[in-house]
Order: structure tokens, then C-alpha cells, then sequence
């Protein structure tokens, strides 16, 4: 693992459900590099002071423990460090609420669509300068959200990635009248319509539409409806791994090693993949295309079956490699 991966997925390691593969690998790599053992460790003190000090979980909150993982990212737009930042201190906030317990399993959890993020007063000068208070949006099935040159209508149950807007370089408007981040409107993420995000300089512009707006013919989903699954049998050298599996967005008709994402086998589901699986089992049209390696025992065929099975997704095929 070298700097630049490492950097990319170290929020995940503020993840309870991280795989064990890719946090030993991390662990490893942050024993033999400072610089980015100084960039975790910074990580997780800016996740602490973000937690929110005012920002009690209602039964109203709380999401249902069915297994979907409530992630929400936050990104600080156009800085790759505190992107990082922001990220994890979100997914932090996140996991305390999935542990709390709920009434009804089988309701989707009704999320906020704004929640303020302060810094305590005793907050390092470098966290005021860099980071500072912040406002955290979240939507749901059917908004429209623009972002520069990216437009898109949400197509999960409820926005995987959330944006948190930081407020020394951000304006947010709710129907073009700007926020103000000590008197938050309480307001479900359903509520939303559209989304827009410009660009001026070094600031970010944030208009919230909660009035009907129209949608373009040509504005798309943002999920990809093809998945292509790779079974092995003899692992590469970059991953010995006995038991694994690798999986690409878009449907590939021939592949290479390189560029797939790995995952492993659990004791009885794979750790990663079920997100995949969900995305494109929301799509009706979807279409899942399993290579199978020379090798691959029986019960690993049947296992990636029982789990299209288990996560509804009906269109799929088999070819052997």
C-alpha cells in the first residue's frame, strides 16, 4: 500500500464494520510511514471535535437496524485533507446513531435534512482556520442535486453521500434566503427538491430548493444498474487471498486484476459487496455479470447465488472464465 491509497480509504478505518484485510493493511502502512500516521492520528482528533454538542438523536432519528449502513460523507469541496476530515467525522456521528435501538425494523429512518457541526472554544487555531463550524445536508429518494457540472436525481432510499459545508467558505440558502447555522430549520431530507452548488472564487454557494421544481429529460440516476462480480480461484500475487472476490461497476467483458475492487469472504456473506448488490437491486433494470476463475470450488458459486437471492437481484449471469 503506498501514500496516495492509503489516503484514499483511511476513512474507513473509522468504520466498525471495517474489512480486516484492508485495516491490517493500513496498520501496517502507518507503522512505516510518519507522514501519514501524522495525517490519521489528525484525522481522528478532528473527528472527536466534530462531533455535535447539541444534537440529541430522537425516536424520530433513529435509524432502523436492517442492515443498510446509514453512511453519510462528509466533503470539505475542493481540499483532498479535509475531505478526509470532514468524512470520517461524519461517519463517527453516524455509527453512534446506528447503535441505538428502534421500534420498527422495517420503516426507513426519517433523516434531518440540515444539522450544525461547532468546534468547541478550546478548538486548536488551525482547526478555527481550516475547519470552523459547518452545516451537514442530507436528502433523500428523488431530489435533484447539481453540483457544478454534476446533476443528478438521487436514486437511493436516502443520500449515501451527504455534504457537510463548512461555514468560513460556504453560503447556504434555503430558498434563497441564506442560513443561519445557530437557527436551523427542522426539516426532514424528503423535503428537498433541488440541490445547487456553484463555485466563486474560494467560496461555495448553496441554494436548498424545497419548492416542486422540473427535471430535465437528460438529467440521470446516480446509480449504475451493471455490476460485474469476480470469482477466483488461484488469487493474484497482489492479493493472495484464498477466499475472494472482486467487484467493477459496469458490466466488463473481459478482466484485469488491477481494476477490481477486492473484497473477501466473511464467515457466511462477503463484507463488501452487499452494498454493491443493494445499489443495483434498486434498479429495475439491472444486470449483474459473475466471472468465474478456473478453480472456483462449488460452495463459492453457490454462496454469490444465495446472495443475489438474498439481496434481490434477479438479473444475473454466469461465465465461466
Amino acid at each position: 500500500m503506498d501514500c496516495k491509497e492509503f489516503k484514499t480509504i483511511v476513512a474507513d478505518l473509522f468504520d466498525k464494520d471495517v474489512n480486516s484485510h484492508v485495516k491490517a493493511e493500513c496498520e501496517e502502512h502507518i507503522c512505516q510511514c510518519a507522514e501519514c500516521k501524522a495525517y490519521y492520528e489528525e484525522m481522528m482528533m478532528t473527528a472527536e471535535l466534530l462531533r455535535p454538542k447539541h444534537s440529541p438523536v430522537t425516536d424520530r432519528e433513529k435509524p432502523a437496524t436492517n442492515g443498510f449502513l446509514y453512511k453519510v460523507a462528509a466533503i470539505f469541496l475542493g481540499v483532498v485533507l479535509l475531505s478526509g476530515i470532514a468524512y470520517a467525522a461524519v461517519r463517527v456521528f453516524t455509527q453512534n446513531k446506528e447503535a441505538e435501538p428502534t421500534t420498527c425494523e422495517q420503516q426507513e429512518p426519517e433523516q434531518k435534512m440540515l444539522v450544525a457541526f461547532f468546534l468547541p472554544d478550546d478548538a486548536s487555531e488551525w482547526h478555527k482556520k481550516h475547519l470552523g463550524d459547518a452545516i451537514m445536508v442530507s436528502w433523500s429518494r428523488g431530489a435533484w442535486i447539481q453540483n457544478g457540472g454534476d446533476s443528478f436525481i438521487e436514486e437511493h432510499p436516502f443520500c449515501k453521500m451527504g455534504t457537510m459545508f463548512m461555514v468560513n467558505n460556504s453560503t447556504v440558502r434555503l430558498n434563497g434566503r441564506e442560513l443561519d447555522i445557530h437557527h436551523l430549520p427542522d426539516l426532514p431530507a424528503k423535503a428537498m427538491k433541488k440541490m445547487e452548488i456553484r463555485y466563486e472564487n474560494d467560496s461555495i454557494l448553496v441554494n436548498i430548493i424545497t419548492t416542486p421544481v422540473q427535471v430535465p429529460a437528460d438529467v440521470k440516476g446516480n446509480i449504475n444498474p451493471e455490476l460485474t462480480v469476480l470469482l477466483t480461484g488461484a488469487p493474484p500475487k497482489e492479493n493472495p487471498v484464498k477466499s475472494s472476490i472482486y467487484v467493477k461497476s459496469g458490466i466488463q467483458e473481459s478482466f484485469d486484476w488491477k481494476k477490481y475492487q477486492y473484497t473477501s469472504w466473511a464467515a457466511s456473506q462477503p463484507d463488501n459487496i452487499r452494498d454493491y448488490l443493494e445499489e443495483v437491486a434498486i434498479r429495475k433494470d439491472h444486470h449483474v455479470r459473475i466471472n468465474v476463475c478456473r478453480g472456483v470450488p462449488q460452495k463459492h458459486i453457490d454462496r454469490i447465488q444465495k446472495l443475489m437471492q438474498d439481496y434481490g437481484v434477479t438479473n444475473y449471469e454466469l461465465v465461466r472464465q
